[in-house]
């Protein structure tokens, strides 16, 4: 008998998924109506340039709402994939730089209509730095970016006769390209062209790029304005300009850089962060650990699979905007049309600034600090080489969107909580001429200051959404009287917290709103408060009620006392709880728009934490999903991405100042990375909230500064 010795070799087990692995990039890409979040599952690394990813249709133009960053989940077709995308704003912008591979698309092609192809979700992923999709005829699309450059891989199956890829400079997502050129250079399989994106939010700027084949090219042609030029002449030019390349069969790949200076720029782009021919795996594995750096000192525990895929998807989402703008050697091109150099920090660009504010430069602030004095650096330097701070800079202009002074409350979040690394010293003098009217600014100036001064409000007969407009310059001048304090600036802390509390003269104590009041002193007749109306902004008259956070009990004076104010405010939210998400705007809380995001912490400061605890529960299981529809509305650059990491963490940030009012954790322990160590959040035991304790202090109130976070630190909600 022969005896079989086996030996028993133990099997490592799979590595339990990290937070990376939760991330799903797919979470609001779709979403109804007014609930579109407007995502992009497009490859990126951390506040890339390139977003490299698909742009979807139902296979011909669609609605572009449902658009903004080029994909929505319904849709079944691909028009191509570009190589620039911005995440969660209301409004179709970039989309450069189109490529599009298929099966003998024609030489006479020039547009989507010519080379879009059906694709199925179940041949579709997307994961941290990496997306792929089978399309309809076979061939296997996956794509990975860096900072600044875009790696496509093509597998062509051989059922593919003619293996062809189509590159359309006159696409964008807006559908306006003010000029472009184009050269492919066969026998060294580099394409080299430039277009000028003429976008949405306002203003223009070209974009170049230098797109190495290293799979080779056999043969080419061009198009300019309708003509097709077989052989590929030396520079096609147009608006209308794009080219077809014929390709090696198997597989294609392809490393695309990008750089708003120049075609040599991009080149160099290139050549710093990927100057070889490597499997694309290489970079999806070298930008995924760009991004796990990011996530270092972060920690859950006790969530669901579906919570932490939420979770960690708002960390993900929470820095793919703003975006880096400058070449891998700190050059960019400012406000000023000169280029200039970061030495030391990041120029960005795509600052949403009127969402951003609220949530997501706080978070900035306090868990990245570094880039947080990148982005006010930004900032300061389009105050210098454009002339005015801006609203909504989009590259290299002001792009003129949305309303009052939402970079001074950004700029002033990162002076009150120690944001080093930045000249706030130089900025301040320039936020608070701006902020007074003094001088000349080509764009952003607040409208009637003198007014403001003089009457005590900025009148409807002479500015349009005038309450919008109060409320939020009333905000900016609160912070800046917070910021006037850390500036040693006791002048300017003194006016700006007087002109801050005009807002209280819109309040019409017989209506009990804030609405429209002339120049002569007297307020509108009518007011529909569930209503939008002219004196608004993206809301109406319930929502703006509550827009005045930073003065919680000034708030509370004016609509009768804390009482009245807690009656009123959960009136708001039972009608919102009955009214249930709805496709076109809520006529209540609003959690897919700004104004009205933070209301749940007003009950805190008003005397009722337990009413915090209960609505932020309720927002964060209502309007927040693991699927494509798991968002309220757009994520506008991150900010309701911000807000669940707060409420999660169980306190949520007061802009422009240094407060943090308290809720309560999602989960049994976060973990959360501060200036000079961790701040963990605990809960502990089951039941009715008993006490809380802040770095082992017992914690009665429903505030805290942010002293208590720096140097890391413990918060513990104890149950029983």
């Amino acid at each position: 008998m022969l005896l079989l010795l086996v030996a028993c070799v133990e099997v490592p087990a799979d590595p339990p998924p990290g937070p990376l692995d939760f991330v799903n990039p797919f979470i609001a890409t779709g979403g109804p109506g007014f609930r579109v979040g407007s995502a992009t599952p497009a490859a990126s690394a951390p506040f890339g340039l390139v977003k490299l990813g698909p742009d979807t249709s139902t296979g011909g133009p669609g609605l572009g709402a449902l658009h903004c960053s080029g994909y929505y989940f319904p849709d079944d077709h691909i028009e191509g994939f570009s190589h620039t995308h911005m995440h969660g704003v209301g409004v179709p912008a970039l989309g450069d730089i189109l490529f599009m591979p298929g099966d003998g698309i024609p030489d006479s092609a020039r547009g989507p209509d010519d080379w879009r192809q059906a694709f199925s979700h179940d041949d579709e992923s997307a994961s941290v730095g990496r997306y792929d999709v089978k399309l309809a005829d076979g061939i296997e699309v996956t794509l990975s970016a860096t900072e600044r450059v875009g790696v496509h891989r093509y597998r062509f199956p051989d059922s593919i006769e003619d293996p062809t890829l189509a590159i359309d400079l006159g696409y964008t997502a807006y559908g306006s390209n003010l000029g472009a050129a184009i050269e492919v250079n066969v026998p060294a399989g580099e394409v080299v062209g430039v277009m000028t994106n003429d976008d949405a939010f306002g203003g223009s700027f070209p974009i170049w790029f230098v797109a190495v084949f290293d799979t080779g090219i056999l043969s080419a042609s061009t198009w300019s304005e309708g003509e097709v030029f077989e052989g590929a002449p030396p520079e096609s030019t147009g608006s209308e300009v794009g080219a077809v390349l014929h390709l090696p069969a198997g597989e294609g790949r392809v490393r695309v850089g990008l750089s708003l200076l120049g075609a040599d720029e991009a080149r160099a782009n290139l050549e710093a962060e990927r100057p070889e021919d490597l499997p694309v795996e290489s970079t999806v594995a070298d930008t995924r650990s760009d991004w796990a750096e990011r996530f270092e000192g972060w920690t859950i525990q006790g969530a669901s699979d579906d919570e932490a895929a939420i979770f960690w998807t708002a960390l993900y989402h929470l820095q793919l905007m703003p975006t880096h703008y400058g070449d891998a050697d700190g050059r960019y091109v400012g406000f000023d049309g000169a280029v200039h150099t970061a030495e030391g920090w990041n120029y960005a660009s795509d600052l949403s600034l009127w969402d951003t504010y609220r949530t997501a430069h706080p978070a900035y602030d306090l868990f990245y600090p570094e880039d947080a004095a990148s982005f006010a650096q930004s900032l300061l330097a389009m105050r210098q080489q454009g002339g005015a701070f801006p609203r909504w800079p989009v590259a290299q202009d002001e792009g003129g969107s949305m309303l009052g002074a939402p970079a001074d409350i950004a700029l002033a979040d990162a002076i009150v909580k120690g944001v080093g690394g930045w000249e706030s010293e130089v900025a301040w003098p320039l936020l608070v001429a701006q902020a007074r009217g003094e001088g000349e600014y080509p764009y952003n100036a607040r409208p009637a200051v003198t007014e403001v001064e003089t009457l005590g409000f900025i009148p409807a007969d002479l500015v349009g959404a005038s309450v919008a407009w109060q409320l939020e310059l009333s905000w900016a001048d609160a912070a800046l009287s917070q910021a006037a304090q850390w500036m040693d600036d006791p002048d300017s802390a003194a006016f700006f917290a007087w002109r801050a509390r005009k807002y209280g003269n819109l309040y019409d104590p017989e209506m009990g709103w804030f609405h429209a009041r002339y120049s002569d002193g007297s307020f509108a007749e009518e007011l529909d408060t569930a209503a939008w109306a002219d004196e608004y902004t993206e809301g109406n008259a319930w929502q703006y009620l509550w827009l005045a956070p930073w003065d919680s009990a000034g708030l509370a004076e004016l609509l009768g006392g804390e009482e009245t104010a807690r009656a009123r405010l959960t009136e708001f939210f039972e009608l919102a709880r009955a009214e249930g998400p709805l496709i076109g705007p809520p006529g209540y809380y609003w959690h897919g728009n700004e104004p009205d995001i933070h209301a749940p912490w007003l009950f805190a400061l008003w005397g009722d934490d337990a009413a915090t605890r209960e609505w932020v529960r309720w927002v964060r299981e209502t309007h927040y999903h693991n699927d494509p529809d798991g968002l309220a509305g757009n994520d506008d650059a991150g900010t309701l991405s911000a807000w669940y990491l707060f409420a999660s963490a169980g306190f949520y940030p007061i802009a422009g100042t240094r407060t943090y009012v308290l809720n309560e954790p999602a989960f049994d322990h976060v973990r959360l990375p501060v200036p000079g160590g961790s701040f963990d959040v605990w809960r502990e035991g089951e039941g009715e909230l008993a006490d809380i304790t802040l770095n082992g202090v017992t914690w009665a109130k429903p505030t805290f500064d942010h002293g208590e976070l720096r140097g890391g630190g413990t918060l513990v909600f104890r149950y029983e």
